[in-house]
């Protein structure tokens, strides 16, 4: 209930800002960088923050250099009463970006790409070297290390949590 009452506040907050704008005829709108557009996504980013149960913290990109595929590493926290199911990870910085297990017996390490990672309810799970991580490969662009790269984490409840993942050297063992 108390989210229905903090979208509709939102919604009418948001209206009366986008009901103004169309009175001051486009010579106006052009001068304001503050447009309609900006307005809805504002509301979209609150929106999304009140409902969502799902965030993702600490990304960072172990760079390596092209040809070699790079790693993303995160942390999946799940506020939910329910288990959630990570099932993808995309950036347009990248051609290809795969979930991956790396495991390791009989002293053999191997890499498995995995479909619905299972985050518990009201917990966490950490994408580190060693275990889970996100694949990174064919950039689409020159990946510098110190910038950071947006990320996209898709749930099988179709919710999506954005993420801004920081390059940094290759030698890095962790956060």
């Amino acid at each position: 209930m108390k989210r229905v009452f903090v979208f509709a506040g939102l919604a009418l907050v948001g209206g009366a800002a986008m009901a103004a704008s169309p009175m001051q005829g486009m010579k106006d709108q052009a001068a304001q960088p503050m447009s309609m557009n900006h307005t809805a996504q504002a509301m979209t980013a609150t929106a999304t923050a009140v409902s969502g149960t799902l965030t993702v913290s600490g990304c960072w990109i172990r760079s390596l250099p092209e040809p070699t595929p790079s790693a993303a590493y995160f942390i999946v926290h799940n506020s939910g009463s329910t288990v959630a199911k990570l099932a993808s990870a995309a950036s347009d910085a990248y051609g290809s970006v795969m979930l991956h297990e790396t495991t390791t017996d009989a002293g053999m390490s191997k890499m498995t790409m995995v479909h619905d990672i299972a985050v518990p309810a009201k917990g966490v799970l950490e994408f580190k070297p060693g275990g889970y991580h996100a694949m990174l490969e064919k950039a689409r662009r020159p990946i510098v290390v110190g910038t950071s790269v947006p990320m996209v984490f898709s749930f099988d409840s179709g919710e999506k949590v954005r993420a801004s993942c920081e390059v940094k050297p290759a030698t890095t063992l962790s956060r």
